[in-house]
């Protein structure tokens, strides 16, 4: 069985030797040299570029920042100047690679113990592929289409080789478990996860995500932490790595490579697939969790009449707000109906005496044409700091209210709390049935990661559609100036801040600039005020 893990050499080894001078490819080790130094912040880090005779695509000494990728995923050395950035998508699976190795260099800062029976080694060192691709990807948002790609050169079906749990388990934290690390979409591995699934059962399935999901959050140099979770995926398979300490033995093909490769192809053909919301927790920045499932303590009820009727009142307000008025325009025409102009009737009688072509256009009427709504997103930010105790259910509510009623508006809504960490209430594309009433008791405010999570669902800061933000906040927080900066730089790209506050007249909300900021003591009665403000929002858009 190959292990995935063969292309990370531990601390001690020999490390990878500079390719010649002479080499055709030394120009492509001297610019991705210059690259992965700036990725990863070392600037001893190296690169060798030269074809591999039999190994991995790529590996690397994170001890010495040392990284070899193969030239066969490149080809030709002529195909593009490295030295330019339009090179990566002439390579995009040899660009992946390097960067699949710069992640390692970052982030694999641990060594799995020689105690460590091998099987428990391989389990840890498998999770270790998903952790660190979404560690990477939480810096450098943007790389995640190289290492996506870099997927198809990096996993190979004949690494399960067996219909077996722990093979179908190995497919899983080899796919499955990147799409928890926001690397592949979930359509890339919907026929993969059928198969796993078949073989594993969806308990068991449930089980594994759950240590990989704990893998994706365990710090870069905690060593007992990995190869607990490896020993706990062993021992969830029914392993018993002191029983059988060493790898699985290669048996007859297997449905789940075929599914592998199945998915392989999906992804290299599929390179710009838009991604699907959701996908389970993750980590942005440090610490920052942003998470899709709602915290336990908070309870879901139906709305009241009093809330259903105001979602009405505004959604019949913001349709009203999209709705344009047919654009009218005045056209010649040669037969009515319309209006008649004289002097175009005599022109037409002249050139009909004389016996000419008539051209003259006497009528004259009024067309209407269709201008389409425009397109209206908004965003929904609640806050759950421990500031917002006594005001939680009034603020829930005005949530529910406005996100309600922008859904069925026909516009593009989320919603998210944030406080320790951020979560996702509702992805995009969805209606919300029920009031969330939350509990604000954490300790802190994540008020400009969650902006930045809003912007990446709903493209808040990007020109082409009218865009509303709706903060519910008292707005103190420990970063104001950072705060305000970041409601600076949405106002100037063209979306509108309405911020909902509370009434507390013992402490007054802080009042930020670019925004209109409403006093709300009972959402409902508020309405009008909302719809005003998207209003205003869509006559910028």
């Amino acid at each position: 069985m190959t292990s995935v893990s063969a292309h990370l050499r531990p601390s001690g080894t020999s490390p990878a030797s500079a390719a010649p001078a002479a080499s055709p490819w030394h120009r492509w080790s001297a610019a991705w040299t210059r690259q992965a130094a700036i990725l990863t912040s070392r600037p001893d880090a190296s690169v060798t570029v030269t074809p591999a005779v039999g190994g991995p695509p790529g590996f690397s000494y994170p001890a010495t920042a040392q990284i070899q990728v193969d030239a066969d995923l490149i080809a030709d050395p002529a195909i593009a100047d490295p030295r330019r950035p339009g090179h990566r998508s002439k390579v995009p699976v040899a660009y992946g690679v390097l960067l699949h190795e710069c992640a390692h260099v970052i982030h694999s800062q641990w060594d799995p113990p020689p105690s460590a029976p091998p099987i428990v080694r391989e389990a840890a060192l498998l999770l270790e592929e998903s952790r660190i691709e979404g560690r990477y990807r939480d810096a450098r948002p943007r790389d995640r289409r190289w290492l996506r790609r870099a997927v198809t050169s990096i996993i190979d079906p004949a690494d399960t080789p067996t219909d077996t749990a722990w093979s179908a388990a190995y497919a899983a934290g080899l796919l499955l478990a990147r799409v928890d690390a926001r690397i592949l979409y979930p359509a890339d591995v919907r026929e993969a996860r059928r198969s796993i699934t078949t073989v594993l059962g969806r308990k068991l399935t449930r089980g594994l995500r759950a240590i990989w999901r704990e893998a994706h959050t365990v710090g870069d140099t905690d060593t007992t932490r990995m190869i607990e979770l490896g020993e706990r995926w062993c021992r969830l398979l029914g392993i018993d790595p002191n029983l059988t300490p060493g790898l699985p033995a290669d048996a007859a093909t297997s449905t789940i490579a075929a599914a592998i490769a199945g998915a392989l192809d999906t992804i290299l053909h599929n390179p710009a697939e838009a991604p699907e919301p959701g996908g389970g927790p993750r980590i942005s920045g440090p610490g920052i969790r942003v998470d899709t499932d709602m915290p336990t303590t908070w309870a879901e009820r139906d709305a009241r009449d009093a809330e259903r009727q105001a979602a009405n009142r505004l959604t019949a307000l913001l349709r009203r707000a999209r709705h344009r008025e047919p654009a009218r325009t005045r056209e010649p025409s040669s037969a009515p109906p319309g209006r008649l102009r004289t002097r175009a009737a005599v022109t037409l009688a002249a050139q009909r005496a004389v016996g000419a072509i008539p051209t003259a256009q006497p009528w004259q009427r009024t067309v209407r044409r269709p201008v389409p709504d425009p397109e209206l997103t908004v965003g929904i930010l609640i806050d759950a700091s421990g500031s917002m105790e006594d005001f939680a259910k009034p603020m829930s509510s005005a949530a529910w209210i406005v996100a309600q009623a922008a859904t069925r508006a026909g516009a593009t809504s989320a919603t998210l709390a944030y406080g320790d960490r951020i979560t996702v209430l509702i992805p995009p594309g969805r209606r919300p049935a029920k009031v969330r009433d939350m509990r604000a008791d954490a300790g802190t405010e994540r008020f400009v990661e969650a902006c930045a999570e809003a912007d990446r669902l709903l493209h808040l800061s990007t020109p082409g559609t009218a865009r509303l933000l709706v903060v519910v906040s008292d707005g103190h927080y420990v970063n104001p100036d950072e705060s305000q900066a970041t409601i600076t730089r949405l106002h100037h790209a063209g979306c509108a801040v309405l911020w909902l506050a509370p009434d507390n007249k013992g402490w007054p909300s802080r009042v930020y600039d670019n925004t209109t900021t409403i006093t709300v003591d009972d959402p409902t009665t508020c309405v009008n005020l909302i719809g005003e403000a998207a209003i205003d929002a869509l006559s910028r858009g």
